[in-house]
């Protein structure tokens, strides 16, 4: 057998095993009512009302038996047995014999075999029951007695046979061999036996179908902590990353900080007889050092809120492996969250995370914000957003751009590239495009496909192009189109505020009835949602 039929294997067995134990606990009960239903319907009703009247039956039976056997009437004599016929059955024999052996006696009449007889007698076993002796009655008329025909001579015996079964055991055993026999009480076994079969399937059914979902339940939570390791692993691999990065750069810069230091004592050599000069030399170099000191502080602090930040996600990590299957859910949001709000590419990208985050509009669940969002999954290539705000009515594109000084472009800011101007002239990199505008217009262009496969509901996709506030945007201005706009940090809440109330006027004329954010995110994250 192959291994992956194995657990499709155990299944089925799990699910048979379920049924048999639910069938045996629904028979058994069933078997206790059908014991009550037997005590009922022999030992307080039927045989209460036939024993009652047993004698008085007899009796009556025995004038019509007397009569018709003398008249050798056998029509009469089947109609009153068969009449009589109920609990009790009945037997007529030739014995003659007033002694109650009588072994040679053959059986000359029964109540009809057709009816319901539990078990119809031998001659042998009728030596055990009781019997009436039947005689020939008084002559009526101008009858001739004879010597061979007298009154009062015996001519047969009348058996009462006992038509119930002796025990509930053997009545439940009759009736399984033979279930749909309509005898005594079995048609009431029958039905309760149903009844409860009928129960215990619908149990079985329910309960089949809550472990179905409690299967679904378990592979959707595996396949989220599978997705919530990698995500942990690839967040660890970044930090250390920047780890490197960050150690790089600060030895970098003390290298640098050495070569000028190192340049300027040279410069002071060759001028030590100028004072001014001297004095120049050590100012340059106090501001490089204290230029060195403040970076090196800065670098320092950065790369400790690193390494904490591993050590952090680390103990995380430990405390949901270590979890008991009660808390494990809880780690796992402490987790999830703890990758999902954290991985920032720098720290500028962490600011416009804190200024999002602390809003009002954050804090009572109007706004979901979603870092690191790829909006081209299935394609062979990747495009990660900074950020994407979701709300109710519609999702804005947060790129952010650490570039200060002022921004301007050397032809049209739509088409042409876009170039900081401070202490020295830098273009603006961007992933797509020749400049920002390109790059978040990529961005929106996926991520409406995106909602195309997966959004049952209509939105309207802005994007913002974030700069922080040493920056100065007055040449490109707030607009770009219709849907795009530029800002800094500063004044990014007053503008999404906007944003977000523009397009709730748009789609309460439109679309009025909208989803909660929290059904926003999980749709984009291609999670099942409820409508």
């Amino acid at each position: 057998m192959k291994p992956s039929a194995i657990p499709g294997y155990r299944l089925i067995c799990f699910c048979a095993a379920r049924l048999g134990l639910i069938l045996l606990v629904s028979f058994s009960v069933a078997t206790y009512l059908n014991h009550d239903t037997y005590k009922d319907f022999y030992g307080k009703k039927l045989f209460k009302l036939h024993t009652a009247d047993l004698k008085t039956l007899a009796s009556q039976m025995t004038i019509k038996l007397n009569f018709f056997l003398d008249q050798g009437n056998s029509e009469g004599v089947q109609d009153v047995l068969d009449a009589s016929f109920g609990l009790f059955g009945f037997v007529i024999t030739d014995c003659v014999k007033p002694q109650r052996s009588c072994p040679e006696q053959k059986i000359i009449y029964t109540s009809d075999p057709g009816l319901p007889w539990l078990h119809r007698p031998t001659v042998d076993e009728l030596n055990g029951n009781s019997f009436v002796v039947l005689q020939r009655p008084m002559p009526v008329g101008t009858v001739t007695v004879t010597p061979d025909r007298y009154p009062g001579q015996i001519i047969g015996r009348l058996y009462v046979i006992k038509n119930i079964p002796s025990s509930f055991r053997d009545d439940y055993l009759h009736w399984l061999m033979h279930p749909f026999s309509d005898i005594g009480a079995a048609r009431f076994y029958l039905r309760t036996i149903l009844a409860f079969t009928a129960g215990a399937l619908i149990i079985w059914t329910l309960t089949e179908f809550y472990f179905m979902l409690r299967r679904r339940q378990r592979r959707s939570m595996l396949r989220r902590e599978e997705e919530l390791r990698a995500s942990v692993d690839s967040y660890l691999k970044q930090l250390m990353e920047k780890d490197s990065q960050i150690t790089r750069l600060n030895e970098q810069s003390r290298k640098q900080y050495e070569t000028y230091v190192g340049k300027i004592r040279s410069l002071e050599q060759k001028i030590r007889n100028e004072e001014e000069y001297r004095e120049l030399a050590e100012q340059i170099i106090g501001e490089l050092e204290s230029a060195q000191t403040e970076q090196s502080s800065s670098y320092a602090a950065e790369l400790e809120r690193t390494r904490e930040e591993i050590r952090e996600l680390q103990e995380k990590v430990e405390q949901f492996e270590q979890s008991s299957s009660s808390g494990r859910e809880s780690s796992y949001k402490v987790l999830e969250e703890a990758v999902r709000t954290r991985q920032f590419s720098n720290v500028f990208e962490q600011k416009i995370y804190e200024t999002v985050s602390t809003s009002q509009q954050f804090q009572r669940g109007e706004w979901r914000l979603l870092n690191n969002f790829d909006v081209a999954p299935g394609r062979n290539y990747r495009q990660f957003t900074d950020f994407i705000l979701a709300g109710r009515d519609a999702l804005v594109i947060l790129e952010a751009k650490y570039y200060v000084g002022t921004i301007e472009s050397p032809g049209d800011f739509l088409n042409d590239i876009w170039i900081s101007s401070s202490t020295q002239r830098k273009k603006i990199d961007c992933l797509w495009g020749e400049n920002p505008y390109h790059q978040v217009n990529e961005y929106a262009m996926s991520l409406m496909k995106l909602l195309k496969q997966r959004s049952p509901w209509n939105f309207q996709i802005f994007a913002v192009i974030v700069f922080p506030d040493e920056a100065d945007i007055s040449r490109i201005g707030e607009h770009l189109g219709k849907f795009y706009r530029v800002t800094t940090l500063g004044k990014l809440l007053p503008l999404l505020d906007s944003i977000f109330a523009e397009a709730r006027r748009f789609q309460a004329s439109k679309n009025p009835k909208r989803p909660k954010p929290e059904q926003v995110e999980e749709m984009l994250r291609g999670r099942k949602i409820s409508l």
